[in-house]
């Protein structure tokens, strides 16, 4: 069949390096910022009201124009597009319509996760299109990391992502934390919530119980992310040993998640002969 590329958005944080590396297609989601975007200040990078407002009400992006135009790029004979589940961002709805447009074979894959653990699905995809696989090779193997991506994630605040309306409220619980964190694991497009720590270290400790609990038969591949949080991201790291790639949150991710957010993603091993 010839080349298969893989489309995604930027709501994944891949590494740029991997992206080119891999030939993945990753559409932009912007935000309006107040201030001077390359300043160093903090307070010039935030987003004013309205924006946020804006951002919130257009959950859709990419548009199916945009991933079209993707899809059709030249020197492409197929294509995947893998998007948030669709319980958290309407972009699945986008690319499955992108795909029945499409002049060229193509599907749309929900990766039933979101952010690094969207991108461990799309890594997975891009290498078997890197290899050769045709397009129906590349749609098996982003169903088994769909299958087997876990993502557990520590908020500092739970009031942009109550405000950004993902996520039940028996789910959330209280909306200010009083310097605790909330730990909850996203897997099949169903959120769990592992209950408050009293501190960012208990939130990590966590975040590794959960890690070691699920990739006991080994893991293919670690991402950790973070918003504003390099510090837990790097302690992170070190708890949980041999990682991939850190990823920062955009500033158009922070509007749903506020700043502070730090978590993994995994890709677990099935167990021997299962």
């Amino acid at each position: 069949m010839g080349r298969v590329v893989v489309v995604t958005d930027a709501s994944t944080g891949i590494p740029r390096s991997l992206a080119e590396a891999l030939s993945i297609a990753v559409l932009p989601i912007t935000a309006e910022e107040d201030g001077d975007p390359d300043s160093e200040d903090d307070a010039s990078s935030r987003l004013s009201e309205s924006a946020e407002a804006d951002e919130l009400d257009a959950a859709n992006r990419p548009f199916v124009t945009a991933y079209l135009e993707a899809v059709e790029q030249p020197g492409v004979d197929a294509a995947v597009v893998v998007t948030p589940a669709v319980e958290f961002a309407s972009m699945f709805r986008n690319a499955v319509l992108a795909a029945e447009l499409a002049g060229i074979p193509a599907v749309a894959v929900d990766s039933r996760t979101a952010s690094a653990g969207q991108a461990l699905v799309v890594l997975a995809g891009a290498e078997a299109a890197a290899r050769g696989e045709e397009l129906p090779q590349v749609v098996r193997t982003l169903e088994s990391a769909v299958r087997r991506v876990e993502l557990v994630a520590s908020l500092a605040t739970l009031e942009p992502i109550r405000r950004s309306g993902p996520l039940p409220a028996e789910v959330l619980g209280p909306p200010e934390l009083e310097g605790g964190r909330s730990v909850f694991r996203m897997r099949s497009g169903a959120v769990e919530p592992l209950g408050a720590t009293a501190s960012g270290d208990e939130a990590l400790v966590r975040i590794l119980d959960a890690f070691k609990e699920s990739g006991r038969h080994g893991v293919e591949r670690v991402a950790i992310f973070h918003a504003g949080a390099p510090e837990l991201a790097a302690r992170l790291g070190e708890l949980l040993g041999e990682v991939d790639f850190v990823a920062g949150f955009s500033r158009a991710m922070q509007v749903h998640t506020g700043r502070g957010v730090v978590g993994a993603a995994w890709l677990a091993r099935d167990a021997p002969g299962g």
